[in-house]
């Protein structure tokens, strides 16, 4: 019984590393290709704001001694860069690999596609000929991976782990977004009076596929109030904050169910807590918005790090 719990555990593992790595490779490529879009109408002076911006967009160092073209280069190709494309699609096959026997045989084959794309030897002439044809397919590679995880592996304790680290990823990456992006902004309504900003506006969107729901939602004049309240508490959006949580909160519930441990222990209290406030709250509730992304980061890495104490990393002799 011992040996099964730790191997539940570390296939429990697996396949949460699993789900991140894919998501953070999907959202590096967004970030690469709006980055690339955007570059068409900015300044020479606002391009390289930017490309500072996409760097701590992606929490990576810095780098002001390389072109636009070397850096969008390591971010795609650099296998030691721990948020480039490749890297991340590595890994996340290497995991894959690891709990063969738990996914589909679909979900292998496609993770495995995807990887000899990012690895073959023709991917640095298709980046360097049509870098958005090569971003669109890592992204299409990643939501293919998804539809298929949802058709063909059973929704038990596995597939709960994988919706988690999925959701527990995007939200981390959503928040640094944000943070860069508006963290010296006025959260105002106001009227576009630069090209410019429109444009800037209209890429953070972009940067997590908001765009289109966003302009359903307010209009399609992008104001830096509204896009927080809507990335931060929207219910319906797949990317919003809120709806990652919930999700979170919802599989969290199942796995307690189904593990028999219940939902009166601190992981609950945690996700439970910070579902709420996301329920409840709005933009006009939010009077630092530094702080209050911090916040709900620290929240984040705390239920990161209740989860693997309670399922991944838990003393045997608690089970015992």
């Amino acid at each position: 019984m011992t040996d099964a719990n730790v191997m539940l555990s570390r296939v429990a593992d697996s396949l949460f590393w699993l789900s991140r790595y894919l998501e953070r490779a999907e959202n590096t490529s967004r970030l690469l290709d709006v980055h690339l879009n955007f570059m068409l109408e900015a300044s020479d002076e606002l391009a390289v704001q930017r490309l500072r911006a996409l760097q701590e967009s992606l929490s990576t160092e810095v780098l002001t001694d390389c072109t636009a073209e070397e850096c969008l280069h390591m971010l795609t190709f650099d296998s030691l860069n721990s948020v480039s494309i490749i890297a991340n699609i590595i890994d996340a096959r290497e995991n894959a690999r690891y709990v063969r026997e738990q996914i589909s045989s679909e979900m292998w084959m496609q993770i495995n596609k995807l990887y000899l794309y990012v690895k073959g030897r023709d991917a640095n002439d298709s980046w360097e000929s049509a870098p958005h044809n090569f971003y669109l397919d890592v992204r299409e590679g990643s939501h293919l991976f998804q539809g298929i995880t949802d058709a063909t592996m059973n929704h038990n304790q596995g597939w709960h782990f994988l919706q988690i680290g999925r959701y527990l990823e995007r939200s981390l990456n959503l928040l640094q977004l944000l943070k860069v992006n508006f963290e010296n902004a006025p959260l105002t309504i106001e009227i576009p009076t630069a090209t410019d900003h429109y444009f800037e506006l209209v890429s953070t969107l972009k940067s997590v596929s908001a765009f289109e729901a966003y302009c359903k939602v307010y209009n399609p004049n992008p104001q830096p109030r509204f896009i927080v309240q809507f990335l931060l508490f929207d219910k319906q959006f797949p990317r919003s904050l809120r709806f990652c949580i919930d999700m979170i909160q919802t599989s969290l519930g199942v796995l307690a169910d189904t593990t028999g441990r219940g939902k009166a222990n601190r992981l609950h209290r945690v996700v439970g807590r910070l579902a709420s406030n996301l329920s409840y709250d709005e933009i006009a509730d939010v009077y630092d918005l530094p702080d209050y992304l911090a916040d709900v980061k620290r929240q984040i890495y705390e239920i990161n790090d209740t989860l693997y104490n309670t399922y991944i990393t838990y003393p045997i002799e608690s089970e015992l």
